[in-house]
């Protein structure tokens, strides 16, 4: 499990990089035709939303990678070193099901967009496209933190790294 987390996570990394790289390219080569040429690139600007949607989208499940994801972090001093892993397998299991949930409900989302053909406008392409990254997003995060459930010494190893 540990090479496949590996794996996807280099995927990810990959994946969130080329669309930070195109969306800086594309900001940037459109800017500079509407102020030299006097004409925009129409779809150039939506693109650049999408590509900085799912650039985030992929952020978040980078940060539950390296474990690091918003919590409460006082619970770390009042529970102790000794009983930390209990800490880190209860906050596992309720971002399992916080994951769960919205995997259900983004799907659904998903779903309805499929159902109705919703399509963009500027770009000519089905809206599921662009969206299916809400669902990715959350079955990701949900994975990582199946892995830490049964792993917390793994998580609490990372997190040692980050600090």
């Amino acid at each position: 499990m540990i090479s496949f987390i590996k794996v996807l996570g280099s995927f990810e990394r990959l994946l969130a990089t080329i669309f930070m790289g195109a969306m800086t390219v594309l900001v940037i080569f459109d800017v500079a035709s509407r102020e030299i040429f006097n004409i925009g690139l129409p779809w150039a600007q939506k693109t650049a939303v999408y590509l900085m949607i799912w650039s985030g989208f992929l952020g978040a499940v980078m940060i539950s990678e390296k474990a690091g994801h918003l919590r409460p972090e006082i619970a770390d001093k009042l529970w102790g070193e000794k009983r930390a892993w209990l800490f880190v397998r209860f906050q596992n299991l309720i971002t399992i099901i916080f994951c769960g949930v919205f995997l259900y409900a983004s799907i659904g989302y998903v779903k309805e967009s499929i159902e109705f053909g919703d399509s963009s406008v500027v770009l000519g392409v089905k809206l599921w496209i662009l969206q299916i990254i809400i669902p990715y997003t959350f079955l990701s995060m949900g994975l990582r933190n199946i892995y830490f459930l049964f792993n917390p010494a793994r998580q609490l190893e990372i997190k040692k790294e980050l600090v």
